[in-house]
């Protein structure tokens, strides 16, 4: 027979088997989500520079202008961010593309991913000379790119035609699935570009980055509709607002809206609910 003191060790390790496995499985909602996905989109003026971060691991889509590459790198060391394992450039305009020769030189960007395009800016130059020091090919995409962060899904769609009449057309759409929440961040496309993202259907998205600083165009407002998104930012300054048309749109659909202008936009996704401060 069992000893009354050999059953209750027993009944004590069932316990703490079960308290273990309670504990680990709560780390993981339904979604299979363990880590919260964390975007900051900072207040750089008309200029876009968004940085994702989940677990250990960071994205950042674009860089803003030449003076914000140092707001960046400031803001990664305040939070003990090291490394960038991608970084996005959606196109090469210098509110994009500008503080990446910054980036570059200051953190170890493990992958860059671009545009299948070149540019004769002097921002331009300076990212490839950052690239050709720090030995780093990029990947210039002409296909659909997908990869994963943690329980973070990326697709990345790039622009169709191999030219355009302007640069923002070039630039490359990022969808990003976590859990329930979906994020859409659209660069600067234009009417051309937004209407390539029409034909390809399945736009429904969570989060909308509204594309090109809040301009409107005549596909705006069918975007929009195609997106339903619960929450927008627009990426503007004082000098350079939003048009009241885009604004407009969105209210329609009854989308929750922030504007870079008031301040650097902080949201979490825990895969199930979205939070987003200000």
């Amino acid at each position: 027979m069992i000893s009354r003191k050999k059953m209750m060790i027993v009944c004590i390790s069932l316990i703490i088997s079960i308290l273990i496995s309670g504990c680990s499985s709560s780390a993981e909602n339904e979604n299979g989500v363990k880590d919260d996905l964390n975007i900051v989109i900072f207040k750089i003026g008309k200029a876009d520079s968004i940085l994702l971060s989940i677990g250990e691991q960071t994205v950042l889509i674009d860089t803003g202008e030449d003076k914000d590459g140092e707001e960046i790198i400031d803001y990664m060391k305040k939070n003990k961010m090291t490394s960038i394992d991608y970084l996005i450039l959606t196109h090469f305009d210098k509110d994009h593309v500008g503080g990446a020769d910054t980036v570059l030189n200051e953190v170890e960007v493990l992958n860059v991913i671009t545009p299948n395009y070149e540019s004769d800016s002097k921002e331009y130059k300076e990212y490839l000379e950052a690239l050709k020091e720090h030995r780093i090919a990029p990947h210039k995409l002409t296909n659909v790119f997908n990869f994963k962060v943690g329980t973070a899904e990326f697709t990345i769609d790039p622009p169709q035609k191999e030219s355009y009449s302007g640069d923002n057309d070039y630039s490359l759409v990022i969808s990003v699935e976590h859990g329930k929440n979906s994020f859409l961040f659209a660069g600067d496309a234009e009417e051309e570009r937004i209407a390539e993202l029409i034909e390809s259907g399945n736009l429904e998205h969570t989060f909308l980055k509204v594309p090109h600083h809040g301009r409107y165009n005549e596909k705006s407002t069918e975007f929009f509709t195609l997106i339903q998104p619960k929450y927008a930012v627009i990426t503007s300054s004082d000098k350079n607002p939003e048009e009241n048309e885009v604004v407009d749109a969105l209210n329609q659909l009854g989308t929750e809206i922030y504007v870079t202008r008031n301040g650097d936009i902080f949201i979490s996704s825990d895969g199930e609910s979205l939070r987003i401060n200000q």
